[in-house]
């Protein structure tokens, strides 16, 4: 099937890595010999095994002498470095969220991690994320130590691989070849002397006539980054504007002082004066840079053949992530907290409470509050109470196992079994029990003049007066009454059974004999995550929180050919049905061709349609509050408007009193700003479809040298979101007036003055996304007498990332966005001679902006930014070499950021910077320069 010498070329570039790094060691050498024999090979994206390693839709591969050069603790340091891939979650942009912490996921085409299917030997693993927060691998489940390489399939393919695979595919194929035992040691330390990096890990492996074992075993410690380690992270930042009108960057600090605030004064009752009396709160002085991630792992497979044509084959993950100090702020905290409306909240604390400072209570009286008045909010850092902290440990089993019967020489069945479980389990601290906090401020005078909590019975369980009316007020005894322990826990489970057929029908074209693969596959997903019992309960100072708990089935069915109808004309095609037990059946389809006019050039050309089902986290999240603005479509109504909104306002007898007795429903701006609410997933929720065309030319230029291009486009329908509670609203209200539901179905719910208290969502199919754009490869190798000097380009251009509102219509264009830059490329250059082999890698990110909608805004006059709107253009220099002192002894250093290059602003005027970090992380290193020394044995 068009073995050429396209296909050569290809085959030598997956033995070099070449498609990114490639090491020219003596093994290499080897593989490279070897690629000229001919032999049947399965190759992702499709099921049947081949003799051409190219397909109709392009791979990129990127080689273990990547992983091994850069010094890449995790596959995410070298995934999402590549021009088509970019991070979902990573240990700084997670690092402000409580169950995504210390993640690290990959998207391609930057169409999110849940539409990017990443397999482990052409099979599924296991979600490491919160069921109640998405689906999507965890790259820290796999060890680096076991990869040989990974393919990245730049196409749909969910007619072979089925659901999520609607960006692409990421095919992590791990080592089967080690023979004896590598150990390997590295450390790592910044140019600050900060971020050490350890690792330590053992790769074991041995063959014999029937089959091979490899095993491996690995602790990593990456101790991360404070914010305050980094110039750029120190300190909270805003963009402002000078008497000129000119953009600057100047330090932000929070209004929740540690000494308490309530409106104008201090807690204890002098004028509060911000950041000119030093009373002002930096918050980036408890967070996370970088997270600290910690990890235990190992890793198991083996193939044995049980006979001439039965062969079984087995692989265990195991895996054990752990985050640990990593901090935010102390809670800030308000007394409305305790008496929250929308929770049926009522009181205060009044104004003759005894803990209230004379001074305070002199100065509200003096600004027309009475005795018989509560206090307005006060606010407060509650800093006695420490930062609050997230703990929180991923154990991750995952083991696959199968038996391929060869029944005969044409046709092979293929069976396997996988199950996979992550279990979460987290640690939060400094949180405030509300519940307790409430009897803590009603407190009285006993008989000896002291002050205690007015509820013997809460007095008995050990309540003391909470006193947030100065700096270092609250005592030690009510901090260990209040403050609440919050423990979490989550898991995510999947069962797969799966087997094909494989083989060769017995009809013959002009290119050889048709091969054809059909088959089926059963999957379960299933999962849970119980927040708190306060969290629950809306007991604690965050947001109330729901349980997640869901499963749900799909049944596969699929077959695949691939028809050689010349020499030089291959037609590939596959078909699915997906058989979802909520959303019911889906079908979708791949069609491909290749064409070789010359041996040197292939030509290709595919098309497909794929599916994301929705996952627990779409279904059956659980509800979350949330106090997001939200828009009453009844503000403004008048007794004379007209059309089915303002009809449908003025039927609500509340409204219509209002409207009556005012002449129009205007909402205070308290009322705007309370409206609460919950946010969680939807059972209605449907698949997500998806429609991806890709054209190519892959040309073997000379035996040095050659050139890959590619098209791609890829249209997203139906794409799931979050609806927002205003969109709820609009679609309650516009419609006729026998349609109208005034609660909305449940989810809207107004006070006796008509404003809204409580309005809920959850997921649903909001969105269009277009996206397109050209990929280029290059890949040049030149022998010479003094050494053999290598070349690798990945370029990628996005010609197009357009997402449009079902509901509104409106198209936003994304592309030149900071997520979304108009070019990304790498540029690899690598020598080696005898015993020493050195690389030089560039990473380039276009120009670009922080947001192309107005999205931004500067802290004078709240306009969208201009200035500081635009990034400029990087490129990070990496550099490493490695020397080899035997056959089985060499020392890799590597120098990544070799000119400590400083990420560009984007703080919290910006719409992209991530929080406590200034800048964004996906796109910019936020360590500076970085040293790593490797030292690897074999014996």
């Amino acid at each position: 099937m068009l073995n050429n010498k396209v296909s050569k070329a290809v085959r030598l570039a997956i033995a070099f890595g070449a498609a990114s790094t490639a090491a020219f060691s003596s093994s290499s050498f080897a593989a490279e010999e070897g690629a000229e024999q001919v032999e049947r090979i399965q190759v992702t994206g499709s099921r049947i095994k081949r003799t051409d390693m190219e397909t109709t839709v392009p791979i990129t591969v990127i080689g273990r002498s990547d992983i091994v050069q850069m010094g890449a603790l995790n596959v995410a340091d070298v995934l999402n470095q590549t021009p088509v891939a970019i991070a979902g979650s990573d240990q700084s942009n997670s690092s402000f969220s409580t169950s995504g912490v210390g993640l690290n996921t990959t998207s391609l085409r930057n169409l999110g991690e849940s539409r990017t299917l990443v397999l482990v030997n052409g099979r599924r693993f296991v979600s490491g994320v919160s069921p109640s927060s998405g689906y999507a691998v965890d790259l820290n489940a796999i060890p680096a130590s076991m990869i040989e390489r990974i393919e990245i399939l730049k196409s749909a393919s969910s007619a072979i691989y089925g659901t999520d695979a609607v960006a692409g595919v990421v095919n992590i194929i791990t080592r089967d070849n080690v023979e004896g035992v590598e150990f390997n040691a590295q450390t790592g330390i910044s140019a600050e002397s900060d971020r050490e990096k350890y690792t330590v890990n053992v790769t074991a492996g041995n063959s014999w006539n029937t089959g091979n074992v490899t095993v491996a075993i690995g602790y990593d410690d990456d101790k991360g980054l404070k914010s305050s380690d980094r110039d750029f992270s120190r300190f909270d930042e805003a963009i402002l504007l000078d008497d000129d009108g000119n953009e600057y960057v100047d330090k932000v600090y929070s209004s929740f002082p540690p000494q308490g605030r309530v409106g104008s004064y201090n807690g204890d009752g002098t004028p509060y004066t911000g950041l000119a009396g030093g009373e002002a709160f930096n918050r980036a002085s408890f967070r996370q840079l970088v997270t600290p991630l910690e990890r235990k792992y190992a890793a198991f497979n083996i193939k044995q053949d049980i006979n001439d044509d039965v062969h079984y084959f087995a692989e265990v993950n195991w895996n054990s992530s752990k985050t640990y100090d990593s901090t935010i702020e102390p809670t800030p905290f308000s007394t409305d907290d305790v008496f929250l409306p929308s929770r049926g909240g009522v009181g205060g604390i009044s104004m003759s409470n005894p803990m209230v400072p004379e001074l305070l209570r002199q100065n509200l009286l003096a600004d027309g509050l009475t005795m018989d008045d509560n206090i307005p909010a006060l606010v407060r850092r509650m800093v006695e109470f420490g930062a609050r902290s997230t703990d929180l440990e991923r154990d991750t089993i995952r083991i696959a196992t199968g038996i391929d019967w060869e029944i005969n020489d044409a046709w092979a069945l293929n069976t396997y079994v996988s199950w996979g479980k992550t279990d979460q389990r987290q640690d939060s601290g400094g949180q405030v029990n509300i519940e307790r906090a409430a009897q803590a401020f009603d407190v009285i005078e006993n008989a000896d003049g002291e002050l205690q909590c007015a509820n013997d019975l809460a007095v008995l369980q050990g309540c003391v007066p909470l006193n947030l009316f100065g700096a270092g007020s609250v005592s030690q005894e009510a901090v260990d009454y209040v403050k609440v322990p919050a423990k979490t826990a989550g898991q995510s489970e999947q069962f797969i059974f799966s087997a094909s057929l494989v083989g060769e029908l017995p009809i013959e074209l002009p290119g050889g004999t048709i091969g054809v693969a059909l088959g089926a596959e059963h999957r379960l997903e299933s999962g849970f995550y119980n927040p708190g019992d306060l969290a629950q309960t809306g007991a604690s100072s965050t947001n109330k929180s729901l349980p997640t708990n869901g499963s749900y089935t799909s049944d596969d069915f699929y077959v695949e050919t691939i028809l050689p109808v010349l020499d030089n004309l291959e037609v590939d095609l596959a078909a699915r049905y997906s058989d979802h037990e909520i959303v019911g059946g889906e079908t979708t389809w791949n069609a491909g061709i290749q064409y070789s006019p010359i041996d040197t050039l292939k030509l290709r050309a595919s098309a497909a349609t794929a599916i994301r089902t929705p996952n627990i986290a779409d279904l059956f999240g659980g509800r979350g509050e949330t106090f997001a603005t939200v828009t009453d479509p009844c503000s403004g109504v008048t007794a004379s408007d007209t059309g089915n909104v303002a009809q449908n306002c003025l039927s609500i007898p509340e409204v219509a009193a209002r409207v009556a007795a005012t002449g129009s429903f205007q909402l205070t701006q308290i009322e705007a700003q309370s409206t609460g609410g919950f946010v969680g997933g939807n059972e209605e929720v449907k698949s997500e479809t998806a429609d991806t065309y890709s054209l190519g030319v892959v040309w073997q230029v000379t035996d040095e040298f050659s050139l890959t291009v590619d098209y791609y486009d890829i249209s997203v329908e139906d794409a799931i979101s979050t609806t927002s509670r205003t969109t709820v609203l609009n679609r309650c209200f516009d419609v006729s007036s026998s349609e109208f539901d005034p609660s909305c179905s449940g989810n809207a719910l107004r006070d006796k003055n008509g404003a809204l208290v409580e309005v809920n969502s959850g997921t649903g199919n909001e969105n269009n996304i277009e996206t397109s754009g050209i990929d280029i490869e290059l890949a040049y190798k030149l022998d010479t007498d003094v050494g053999t000097f290598g070349a690798n380009l990945l370029w990628n251009h996005l010609r197009q990332y357009d997402i449009t509102g079902i509901e509104s219509g409106e198209t936003i264009e994304y592309a030149g966005q900071v997520y979304t830059p108009d070019n990304r490329a790498n540029l690899n250059l690598n020598y080696g001679f005898e015993d020493f082999n050195f690389s030089w890698r560039m990473r380039y990110w276009d120009r670009s902006v922080d947001s192309v909608d107005g999205g931004n805004f500067n802290y004078t006059d709240f306009t969208p930014l201009v200035e500081y709107n635009e990034f400029p253009s990087v490129v990070y220099h990496d550099i490493s070499g490695t020397y080899s002192f035997s056959d089985s002894t060499d020392v890799t250093l590597t120098i990544r950021n070799l000119f400590d290059k400083q990420p560009p602003v984007a703080n919290q005027s910006s719409s992209s910077g991530g929080t406590g970090i200034n800048t964004v992380s996906e796109a910019y290193d936020v360590t500076g320069q970085y040293f790593q020394l490797s030292f690897t044995t074999k014996f």
